[in-house]
């Protein structure tokens, strides 16, 4: 088994775990070789509906995720499957682009899947490297009221207290 197929393999029980039990977090997989996904997320997000002043909270998002052969070494290819309001998500009828800034191979694919869901909730955006502009001038004029949902969407140990925090 090559370097490749471990992680891939690593990257699914990984993924598996975050999902299990989690209910902000849902991995659908679409391939037998561990190289592709749909996420689901159930958390609050944006999505801008023709002729409203503002965008709207929307619950359900779907990215979909492709580990060619170059992953690791490159960050996954993802596509954007449902419509969203993010500057740094595009929704499906542009192309679906989703940026997710620096990428080292040292990133798990669930910690990235974790990084894109609180991309989602507004916790972890940028203006300055934005898809698309207009999520991201408004972004930058409503910054008080983000982001639209604090949930944690993993279960985190508290060592103070010695309790899990987050996901139920």
């Amino acid at each position: 088994m090559d370097v490749r197929q471990r992680r891939l393999i690593s990257d699914h029980q990984a993924l598996l775990d975050l999902a299990n039990g989690n209910p902000f977090i849902e991995v659908q997989t679409t391939c037998a070789s561990h190289d592709r996904y749909t996420i689901v997320y159930h958390c609050k997000g944006l999505l801008w509906l023709p002729g409203r002043p503002r965008p709207a909270v929307t619950t359900e998002h779907r990215v979909d995720v492709y580990l060619h052969a170059d992953y690791p070494r490159l960050p996954p290819r993802l596509q954007w499957l449902t419509d969203i309001f993010h500057p740094n998500i595009l929704p499906p009828k542009l192309n679906g682009g989703v940026c997710i800034g620096k990428w080292t191979p040292a990133e798990t694919l669930d910690r990235l899947i974790i990084r894109i869901g609180e991309m989602v909730q507004y916790k972890n955006f940028s203006t300055e490297d934005a898809l698309n502009l207009e999520a991201a001038a408004w972004a930058d004029r409503n910054r008080r009221a983000l982001p639209v949902d604090n949930t944690p969407l993993t279960r985190e140990l508290d060592p103070a207290l010695g309790i899990i925090l987050g996901v139920k």
